[in-house]
């Protein structure tokens, strides 16, 4: 049961926290009105890190308490496990995105944003490790004020309740995520091939267009974007 409440908190983090996010560079991107790809890849390894360091901070210190041991193994290898689904779904995502921008962006870029990303990935992952061991680089003013926000907006009455629920749904996402991650292992040990992937080879590398993808902003970012562009609209997703 400690098990799915761990789960089941992330997924408050991760939402209230990329509410928060997205707040922070709606503001920015209307202040600096044109921002550079520079700036929106800068903006995206900041999120990536706070994402980690809160990770790490529920690990370390549980979000709301609960009966387990802190900064137990089983608990760093389950917060790494969920914080890799997440951002592989946040990955997804962009992609699924991307397809209404086909034309915008060349193969050869979107293979150069493929590997960034996944670079990203790596490095955030490898900041948790990190983390989890080291917490003291955690912690700092910035990683306290949005771990103490994302704990206050929780527990405010009517909040609570949405978040919950937003929480029940990322609680089934991660097990649906983990339970397609272990079919596929068990296929893989167990010395079975798919055949999806030989039979249409020549389709996928005739469609390299769509199997490659652009780091694209998350839906906050992608409206605060447009908002910058002279249509100031919902910037908020996480």
């Amino acid at each position: 049961m400690e098990i799915v409440k761990f789960i089941f908190y992330l997924g408050i983090i991760y939402t209230i926290f990329g509410l928060l996010w997205g707040i922070v560079t709606f503001l920015y991107k209307a202040v600096r009105v044109e921002v550079t790809k520079t700036e929106s890849t800068i903006l995206k390894m900041g999120s990536y890190y706070f994402l980690a360091s809160l990770t790490a901070w529920n690990v370390v210190k549980p979000f709301n308490a609960t009966d387990r041991a802190s900064g137990s193994y089983a608990y760093i290898a389950l917060g790494g496990i969920v914080l890799c689904f997440y951002l592989i779904g946040k990955l997804q995502k962009s992609r699924i995105q991307l397809f209404g921008n086909q034309g915008r962006f060349s193969p050869e870029l979107n293979q150069k944003n493929q590997r960034l990303h996944l670079l990203l990935i790596g490095i955030t992952l490898l900041l948790y490790v990190i983390t989890v061991l080291f917490p003291q680089i955690a912690d700092n003013a910035i990683n306290a004020w949005f771990y103490g926000k994302i704990a206050a907006i929780y527990d405010t009455v009517f909040l609570n309740f949405i978040f919950g629920i937003v929480g029940a749904v990322f609680l089934l996402q991660i097990l649906i995520q983990g339970a397609t991650a272990s079919g596929k292992l068990l296929d893989l040990l167990g010395g079975k091939t798919s055949t999806k992937g030989t039979g249409n080879r020549t389709h996928h590398s005739s469609s390299s267009d769509f199997d490659d993808y652009e780091i694209v902003e998350d839906d906050d970012s992608q409206h605060s974007e447009t908002s910058n562009n002279g249509e100031h609209n919902n910037f908020l997703n996480p």
